[in-house]
């Protein structure tokens, strides 16, 4: 199973990759920051280092961010698609890890008690001395989500962040969630007891669908695929709301 996820969590990685050397209007899903709202519906957006006003029917938040496609004609009219607001998860990337995803997933396989060296590990890291903010505030994240039954894996790939989560619970299927800057949010789950491991997932964007099914024939993996409009997060930080009151 953790072999099947290392498999998704590197094609995944390879849209971002590939998206480097892409203009703005990529044939994947980009990330726009809402940076002020203006007068008759026009917002000024910012993608990448570069800033833009344009009209939006759909109501945007200030300082949040969002997935959306992205297009520019040639002479310069930009037009924004299908934006999505990002998981809480996503609006702080001061949240995620400086850790290769794939080394993690491959240490967890190797182990016969995966959810107790996880937990071990997070609680080392939070009692290491002069441990910054924002990563005591990501490992406990990681150490509530365990609690819950998942294992919550915010990563970098390179500057950008990347989320990876999973049921700790290892049975005939095991539920999985993952996103990405320029990809969208994945979900579905993995069917174990087989030579090749059947992945159900679905996915926000049509963009993203035809990438991943392009890549996934290259995999040794059955694949089945929907397009869902309604993906969210297996765990997500409104569970981490604390009563302080009582």
């Amino acid at each position: 199973m953790i072999n099947t996820l290392s498999k998704l969590s590197s094609v995944a990685s390879k849209a971002e990759n590939s998206s480097l050397n892409l203009r703005f209007n990529s044939s994947l899903p980009i990330t726009i920051t809402v940076l002020e709202s203006m007068t008759l519906d026009r917002y000024k957006l910012l993608l990448g280092n570069r800033e833009f006003t344009t009209k939006s029917q759909k109501k945007l938040e200030k300082g949040v961010k969002y997935w959306g496609n992205f297009g520019e004609n040639k002479d310069g009219i930009i037009t924004i698609s299908g934006l999505v607001k990002k998981p809480s998860f996503f609006q702080d990337s001061s949240l995620f890890l400086d850790f290769e995803l794939n080394t993690i997933l491959q240490e967890i396989k190797s182990l016969d008690y995966p959810s107790r060296f996880y937990k071990n590990w997070i609680l080392e890291n939070l009692a290491t001395k002069g441990i910054d903010k924002n990563t005591f505030r990501a490992l406990t994240q990681m150490l509530m989500a365990l609690n819950e039954q998942i294992f919550h894996l915010p990563m970098k790939s390179g500057e950008k962040p990347l989320l990876m989560q999973f049921s700790s619970v290892i049975n005939e299927r095991v539920d999985f969630y993952m996103a990405y800057e320029n990809l969208g949010p994945l979900r579905g789950y993995v069917l174990n007891g087989t030579t090749n491991k059947t992945v159900s997932m679905d996915v926000l964007y049509e963009k993203s669908f035809y990438f991943l099914k392009k890549e996934f024939e290259k995999l040794d993996i059955i694949s089945h695929m929907n397009i869902d409009k309604n993906i969210k997060p297996l765990y997500d930080t409104d569970k981490l709301m604390l009563d302080i009151k009582g």
